[in-house]
């Protein structure tokens, strides 16, 4: 096996400018002659693209360990974090996975919709209504939080905008900001869960469940409270918002598939899994457990391996006409909310969030388009969307018919 030997493809930065604007064009090219890559930047990592590669990786917990997850920045477990079952490794990741699982079942993400829905309509009309706006500062955020803090159990708004920026955007390649926000989030979050528990209960949401839960009989230890928390606030922000503002920015520059959706709004599901595929937000690492040989390279124990989901969905082996976006796309395994064990627990509500903003938007603003001179930003590394989405409307439609199907 050779050993960081020089590849036409190493190097890469997930933070680079170029990089943000468009992985693919590095992705196709490892696809087409060169399966993993190397870099010593932002805390070194090897990279696969292929689909199999990615899946496999994902699913193999006899290799490579979940405990640092993140794609940049220190080897210790997800920077220093336990954020079970995110960063937890067989025997023990099926418990901490059971133990958030009621919060996450289909029926319970179903309970949701009324309020996820009133929140998106509440949104939609004040963009209709001053005729466009930031998809992301207007809608996706505030959205996407609000769902966050309402399954927490705590008032929306405040700080957590801020934490997000600042541990997910900023902090990959700046350990300060982001240490500093961790501390603020467990400082947080610890004395939520003391009054809490002082208090005695009596609530529904997740701060109290996790005071009185067990696992094998016995109480939650309170690092793993705090980590269960902090990681149901962070996993379903910036990856979701990202997730609409991918989506929303493709409908503002594809009137053609716009119109279609707004014409059949049958094709919503099938356009939901096309977006998620193509505009897959998600990349994560893992840590070599032993040296493992990936075609002809060696990874030694304790290096890190990043998996970019958004490259397994543009595999032409599995996807044809893979760089395409078809909203009627029938075939779609992607690996947006990745696969095996760990595949993501909140799968379900972003499915959900990004649905309702769709039926939600086109109901009332079905015609948009990107603001003239908007500059469009990507975010890269662990999570890529579009910054902004500056976009202008016709003007609010009195008596918007509602999408087939939808409560009004």
């Amino acid at each position: 096996m050779t050993d960081k030997a020089v590849h036409p493809a190493d190097g890469y930065d997930l933070y680079s400018e170029e990089f943000r604007a468009d992985p693919n064009v590095q992705y196709a090219a490892m696809r087409a002659g060169c399966p993993v890559a190397h870099t010593d930047k932002w805390g070194g990592s090897y990279m696969v693209a292929g689909y199999d590669d990615v899946r496999d990786i994902a699913r193999d917990t006899d290799h490579f360990t979940s405990r640092a997850v993140e794609v940049a920045g220190p080897l210790e477990a997800a920077g220093g974090l336990s954020l079970p079952p995110l960063t937890s490794d067989p025997p023990e990741h099926k418990a901490h996975r059971d133990v958030l699982m009621p919060f996450f079942m289909p029926t319970q993400v179903a309970a949701m919709e009324p309020m996820i829905r009133a929140e998106a309509r509440r949104l939609v009309a004040a963009l209709a209504e001053r005729g466009g706006g930031d998809v992301i500062e207007h809608f996706s955020q505030p959205l996407t939080l609000t769902v966050l803090t309402s399954i927490l159990g705590v008032p929306p708004g405040g700080q957590f905008h801020d934490w997000m920026i600042r541990m997910i955007r900023v902090g990959p390649t700046d350990q300060a900001v982001r240490a500093e926000a961790v501390r603020e989030i467990i400082a947080y979050l610890g004395q939520l869960l003391d009054d809490r528990e002082a208090a005695g209960g009596g609530a529904d949401d997740l701060i109290d469940y996790l005071t009185t839960a067990e696992m094998d009989g016995e109480p939650l230890t309170r690092k793993h409270r705090i980590g269960a928390a902090f990681l149901v606030l962070i996993a379903g922000a910036d990856t979701t918002w990202s997730a609409i503002g991918s989506t929303m920015w493709h409908l503002a520059t594809h009137p053609a598939d716009r119109q279609r959706l707004v014409e059949d709004p049958s094709l919503i599901d099938t356009a939901v899994e096309e977006f998620l595929r193509f505009y897959a937000p998600v990349t994560v690492g893992r840590l070599a457990k032993e040296d493992v040989a990936l075609h002809g390279r060696c990874v030694h124990a304790g290096e890190r391996v990043v998996l970019p989901f958004a490259s397994a969905n543009r595999d032409p082996a599995v996807f044809p006409d893979p760089d395409e976006v078809q909203i009627d796309r029938r075939r779609n395994r992607h690996l947006t909310f990745g696969s095996g064990a760990h595949r993501c627990l909140g799968s379900n509500l972003a499915r959900l969030e990004v649905k309702i903003t769709l039926e939600e938007w086109l109901a009332v603003m079905p015609d948009f388009r990107l603001a003239e001179g908007a500059e469009i930003v990507w975010s890269g590394g662990q999570t890529r969307g579009p910054e902004r989405v500056d976009f202008v409307a016709e003007p609010a439609v009195t008596g918007a018919t509602p999408v087939a199907g939808v409560p009004a």
